[in-house]
């Protein structure tokens, strides 16, 4: 029988020490994960360096299906790469891109509104003097940004991302199903977030006063190990009974 999220939510502390003690069960298997982890990271920014490089489509799949094989990992599906449902998992993963997409594209045209709107000129012309001053190459306006997307990704990214688990171990990938059942969720993937972005920032920082970037990818492939780790638990409180 499955948990109900109508009735009991987990609390971050919890899911925290489940994915503590699961790395402590797992210790080599994890240390290994964040070992490929790094060299993903170390490849992906240091040698690839975007989407338009020949060699950025080959990395993607190689790095998507880690994760696939992963999660399978972490919930017992042999063999871990199972043909059938990594074409089946890219169904979720396809519509959850989407999603931030739409929304990632709304928030950057959201300050340029004014100027298709049927305003009075001398409204355009002073915003425009506003947006110069205050928005572009603005920290500030960065941070708002960063504020506002640390809010909506609990649910644009992470409640839809049970979804895609859902559907690499062989469940439902339905992202309406998703969201019913981590309905009481949303506090426990924000302070993830909100951790998650905390070490982004702090990785960027130290980027920036020149420590070495292969360590810095170093620190942070077991921490993102340990935050999809987390996840996983999350998952399995929602979705999965204690016998599944």
């Amino acid at each position: 029988m499955e948990q109900s999220s109508q009735s009991s939510q987990i609390s971050f502390s919890l899911a925290f020490a489940q994915a503590v003690d699961f790395w402590k069960a797992h210790a080599k298997v994890m240390l290994g994960c964040s070992l490929a982890v790094f060299v993903f990271l170390l490849l992906g920014f240091e040698l690839v360096g975007g989407w338009q490089n020949s060699f950025f489509l080959p990395w993607g799949i190689l790095f998507y299906l880690f994760w696939y094989g992963f999660f399978r990992f972490v919930f017992e599906r042999k063999p871990y790469l199972k043909s059938g449902r990594i074409f089946q998992s890219l169904i979720p993963a396809t519509k959850i891109f989407t999603i931030a997409f739409i929304v990632g594209t709304f928030l950057l045209l959201i300050p340029y509104a004014p100027y298709v709107m049927n305003v009075p000129v001398e409204v355009k012309e002073n915003y425009e003097v506003f947006q110069k001053r205050y928005m572009q190459d603005s920290d500030a306006y960065d941070v708002v940004l960063n504020f506002i997307f640390v809010f909506l990704a609990p649910q644009v990214i992470l409640r839809p991302f049970m979804a895609w688990i859902s559907s690499v171990i062989g469940r439902s990938w339905s992202i309406m199903t998703a969201w019913n059942k981590t309905e009481n969720s949303y506090g426990l993937l924000w302070v993830l977030t909100f951790f998650a972005d905390v070490f982004y920032l702090t990785f960027g920082y130290l980027a920036q006063v020149g420590v070495p970037m292969i360590l810095v990818w170093l620190l942070a492939a077991p921490l993102v190990v340990f935050a999809f780790l987390i996840l996983s638990r999350v998952y399995a409180f929602y979705f999965l009974s204690l016998t599944d």
